[in-house]
């Protein structure tokens, strides 16, 4: 019997002490935090502590990227201080790689949700996949239970009371990652201004064209999946003990 639990015991062992994302060589690593303050994805700081608990990001001066994350979400906050007003063409982008693999090319586990103004006032919010060698067919973000929100209404902001346009998305942890063990994704999030031509991003210096060139976010919440993987082997462990035992019992 020792020697069934054992060999049941190993591929565990191999499960947990096995990386659980593939870093494929980036240099910027994050961590997301726990979200405390609930967010009402409406495009602005609703309260003046909505963001408070996010881990904040400087973007040289012109904007910050905050992050938090819970058990079924994770949020982003684009606050794009110098862009003063929306213009047709103004658009924030959350990208993400599922498996962590990196690439010169978006893959199928690669996202891009965009939520892009049409006019000053109003504004679309669609997602599109990797295909292997660029970005496929855009769809609405809705159709992945993606929300986002954006406005330029500052009045609680404390970065800058000034009216500038802030972006903020909430993203399903469903669709952030396809596995139950890896906890790191790949990561690129920021905005551009049409106007002045100019944009804000986390990592500087990203491209969303290269997922070699994003992040790696980790969360502050595990996958829940995972824990119940861990579940899952305990209950099977229990059961073979109890049969074994049964067995052993009814040899003479």
């Amino acid at each position: 019997m020792k020697r069934a639990l054992v060999l049941l015991a190993m591929p565990i062992l191999i499960l947990l002490a096995s990386p659980v994302s593939v870093q494929a060589g980036k240099a910027v690593k994050i961590t997301s935090s726990t979200l405390k303050n609930p967010v009402t994805v409406d495009g602005k700081w609703t309260t003046v502590d909505e963001w408070s608990d996010g881990v904040g990001f400087d973007c040289g001066g012109y904007g910050w990227i905050a992050l938090k994350d819970d058990a079924d979400s994770l949020y982003v906050l684009v606050d794009y201080t110098r862009d003063t007003s929306a213009a047709a063409g103004d658009f924030a982008w959350v990208i993400w790689d599922q498996k962590n693999d990196g690439g010169s090319k978006p893959k199928s586990d690669d996202y891009d949700p965009i939520l892009r103004y049409t006019d000053k006032t109003n504004y679309t919010s669609s997602v599109a996949q990797g295909t292997g060698t660029g970005w496929g067919t855009f769809n609405p973000a809705s159709s992945l239970g993606i929300a986002a929100a954006s406005s330029t209404d500052a009045t609680s902001d404390p970065y800058s009371h000034a009216s500038h346009v802030v972006y903020e998305f909430r993203i399903p942890r469903s669709i952030l990652d396809n596995s139950t063990v890896i906890t790191s994704i790949g990561f690129y999030a920021g905005a551009q201004n049409a106007a002045g031509g100019g944009w804000i991003g986390l990592p500087r210096g990203g491209d969303y064209r290269i997922p070699d060139s994003w992040a790696q976010l980790t969360f502050s919440i595990p996958i829940p999946e995972f824990s119940q993987v861990l579940v899952t082997m305990a209950f099977l462990i229990a059961t073979l003990t109890i049969v074994l035992r049964k067995r052993g019992s009814t040899v003479t």
